[in-house]
């Protein structure tokens, strides 16, 4: 009984962080001056949503993947980045993840990194980013330390421009 409450507060609050995070996102896709979005701090805002499986010795672990994603352009702080084609951002990603199996638990915490982005075309980008970060998990397991941990992440893949400041 006590975790199903959990795991319902924590769905609840997943789903007003989409609400409230879109709504905010919206808003700044339709600001008045499309050249304010180059003065301030977040250059970027966006959703990272997914489901992950993975083993450990408990059985199957299970986390839904819900990532708020903010960038900071890195042009701002080294002028010699302006000429470049590319973008360096640094950025910051808290993060919420309910973890459905092996039993209800919780992730959460911050990922801090770097990201690089290359432009081929208007609308096509590739990326690379990593990052690190402090993280809280519920689940007790003997494949790691419970409780406080450090996650790393290393990715890659394109964004694919729908709009000049909008990309899947």
């Amino acid at each position: 009984m006590k975790s199903s409450n959990f795991m319902r507060l924590t769905v609840l609050v997943a789903i007003f962080a989409v609400i409230v995070l879109s709504t905010r996102v919206y808003a700044e896709e339709t600001s008045p001056d499309p050249s304010s979005v180059h003065n301030r701090l977040f250059t970027e805002s966006g959703i990272v949503t997914g489901f992950g499986s993975g083993s450990i010795t408990e059985g199957d672990y299970q986390p839904i993947l819900l990532i708020w994603h903010l960038g900071i352009d890195l042009k701002k702080l080294f002028p010699e980045l302006k000429n470049h084609r590319g973008k360096l951002t640094f950025f910051f990603e808290p993060q919420v993840n309910p973890v459905v199996n092996p039993e209800t638990n919780i992730e959460c915490g911050i990922g801090l990194g770097i990201k690089y982005m290359y432009p081929i075309t208007d609308r096509l980008s590739p990326y690379i980013m990593g990052g690190v970060g402090p993280h809280y998990i519920s689940v007790v397991t003997t494949d790691q330390a419970n409780g406080f941990i450090f996650a790393d992440t290393i990715g890659t893949g394109f964004y694919y421009f729908i709009t000049e400041n909008s990309a899947i």
